[in-house]
């Protein structure tokens, strides 16, 4: 119901009262269905300045009306301009938003709004904030709506009005509101592995840490700003050096741009330590002490001539949980290791005892999450493994596994699983494989078998767009149900084979390519709205190529292996926004249809990397 049909009512009621009732009518009025603004407290600061954060309390008083959600827009105003907000079409004033009531209850009702006010060149002086209740018209049955906004202040009444007084300039101020590393913990090459004397800048493309940052920019005089990351270990700070996509290296500063001055904001970063980090990293660790962890600190660099409101905010800390690998373990001088380039994990055992054989393994890992798992995320693990033993006359068995995890909007589901696997033995030239290939949990290759010769190669292309979840949310008062999911291609690739007494295994385990995509249902019928979304969850090429060779297993006693591993991945990257069309009264005649915009990303590519997970040969002798 418009405003003009329910001041029709008003009068229409107020024509029956009259025909209808008697001087010594003495029935006692029934209760009228309304939401009232009953009162609104001055705002806590004396002074604020344009684009900053500013908190109004205020209060409703809601008769029969319980089940009814509502929003409250806010605007402000020059003190002498205040008139208009009665007899102006188009008020001469600044919207200020709208805060959300979920639920009307009973009675009187408290409420806080957090508002930011605009970033314009506000005159200062003297303003007025005044508020209007059910700024949409969701109630359909409320008779009067002359007290649903602010009033009186024309006859010295200002409580439901809150005063703030405004200064020139503009407000200007960083806040870093959270700080995720991005598998709650990290991994570190242990001794022996990776260089420890290494000074300034890591050479390495390979990150050691993944995470992300929120962070919001009020007022809108700047908008970059250079991010730093320290670890301390006991007593000490170092530097932790930020990748830069552009430059392709990594730097002690990362610049960060905000696409706008209302909303937190989501930014990657992606952490390699130097050798002398990793050394106090060793030093530090107790192998015996249960849980290890250090301080990861990042800061807010404001290279600006603005002077910023709160310095305190710039900074946020987590405690990050670590562990150590140690990728060569060698027990006897007879191991033959030649290592081209060793990165992520690697693990090199030989063992020799009466009761067991002497056994020679190559293991490379890697695993991390891209992305904010409350909005969309994606969580790739690769394993390889390649195993060699003096056991029945020289055997060997490999493993590659490729898992890609996703989460959309705190849901997790498993994007895709594959996995091959071979094995052989000199003495009876057994040999066995499995193979598997799985999307969306629908499973499309599981096969195995043992034979006397194997020559196999294994594709799978998997192509189309699947949704993976539901949710609901609100928008100001728009409640909106969100479907999203996943399109692209999904493709295995890998070969099999024994001949010659070598056994080879490997290929591209995983090519992907996949991007969200998300479509939008309003539930509220006065308004209107959709998705904005183009937007890449990952492209990943993970190769990995493994071979043992058992030709002079028995002759020489000797069995050699090499294991290559590489990955090529770009991941969360675009935009992808939900927005609400909805209806606002303009304070004294008229209704217009505003825009809101909720982003969930926005951001440019930072991971787009390849590196060598593990490329190392080794031969066994016994």
């Amino acid at each position: 119901m418009n405003q003009s049909k329910r001041i029709s009512a008003v009068l229409a009621l107020s024509l029956l009262s009259i025909v209808g009732c008697s001087d010594d009518d003495s029935t006692e009025q029934e209760a009228v269905a309304n939401v009232a603004l009953k009162s609104m407290t001055r705002v806590s600061d004396d002074v604020y300045q344009p684009g900053q954060q500013i908190t109004v309390d205020f209060s409703t008083e809601t008769t029969l009306l319980t089940n009814e959600h509502v929003g409250v827009s806010f605007i402000l105003i020059e003190k002498s301009k205040v008139a208009e907000l009665e007899t102006e079409d188009e008020p001469d004033g600044y919207d200020l938003g709208e805060f959300y009531i979920e639920q009307l209850q009973e009675g009187e009702q408290n409420h806080t709004a957090t508002l930011i006010l605009p970033n314009e060149d506000l005159v200062s002086g003297e303003f007025i904030i005044a508020a209007f209740v059910d700024t949409s018209g969701v109630i359909s049955n409320e008779v009067d709506v002359t007290d649903n906004k602010s009033r009186g202040i024309e006859s010295g009444d200002e409580s439901t009005y809150s005063s703030v007084t405004i200064s020139d300039g503009h407000y200007h101020d960083f806040v870093l509101d959270k700080l995720k590393v991005g598998d709650g913990f990290a991994i570190f090459p242990g001794p022996g592995k990776r260089d420890t004397t290494g000074t300034g800048e890591p050479t390495q493309k390979v990150p050691d840490l993944i995470g992300f940052i929120n962070a919001t920019k009020f007022g809108n005089s700047v908008n970059e700003a250079d991010i730093s990351a320290t670890i301390t270990i006991g007593e000490t700070t170092y530097h932790a050096h930020l990748w830069n996509e552009q430059a392709q290296a990594y730097m002690e500063t990362m610049r960060i741009k905000f696409p706008d001055h209302e909303q937190s904001h989501y930014f990657p970063w992606d952490v390699a330590v130097n050798g002398v980090l990793l050394k106090a990293i060793h030093d530090d660790f107790d192998h015996d002490g249960g849980e290890n962890s250090f301080s990861m600190t990042f800061t807010f660099h404001d290279n600006s001539d603005e002077i910023e409101a709160h310095s305190e905010n710039n900074s946020i800390t987590v405690e990050v949980p670590y562990a150590l690998y140690h990728d060569e373990v060698s027990t006897a001088e007879s191991v033959e290791l030649n290592s081209n380039k060793t990165t992520i994990a690697s693990v090199s055992a030989m063992q020799t005892t009466a009761a067991t054989a002497t056994t020679l393994a190559k293991v490379g890992s890697w695993s991390a999450t891209y992305g904010d798992s409350d909005a969309v995320a994606i969580s790739p693990s690769f394993y390889s493994y390649m195993n060699v033993s003096s056991s029945n006359g020289g055997s060997a068995e490999g493993l590659v596994e490729a898992d890609l995890d996703l989460y959309l909007f705190d849901k997790s589901a498993s994007l895709v699983s594959a996995s091959a696997e071979a094995s052989a033995n000199v003495s009876d030239g057994e040999i066995s494989y499995a193979a598997n290939f799985s999307v969306l949990g629908d499973t499309l290759i599981d096969e195995g078998d043992t034979l006397t010769a194997l020559d196999k190669s294994l594709g799978y292309s998997w192509s189309e767009e699947q949704k993976v979840v539901e949710t609901t949310f609100t928008i100001v008062i728009v409640p909106v149900t969100v479907e999203a999911g996943v399109t692209g291609s999904l493709d295995l690739g890998v070969g099999l084979a024994y001949s010659n007494s070598r056994i080879d295994l490997g290929g591209d385990i995983v090519t992907a390519s996949m991007d969200a995509y998300a479509t939008a249902e309003i539930n509220l019928g006065v308004a209107s709205g959709g998705v904005g979304i183009d937007f890449l969850i990952i492209a990943d090429t993970f190769n990995a190529t493994l071979y043992a060779d058992l030709a002079k297993a028995i002759t020489d006693s000797k069995i050699t292996l090499g294991i290559d591993v590489t990955n090529d991945i770009e991941a969360i990257s675009g935009e992808f926004y939900v927005y609400v069309k909805y209806p606002k009264y303009k304070w004294c005649c008229k209704i217009k249809t505003k825009t809101k915009t909720q982003t969930i990303y926005d951001t440019s590519t930072l991971y787009d990397k390849s590196w060598t997970i593990l490329d190392e040969s080794a031969t066994l002798n016994y």
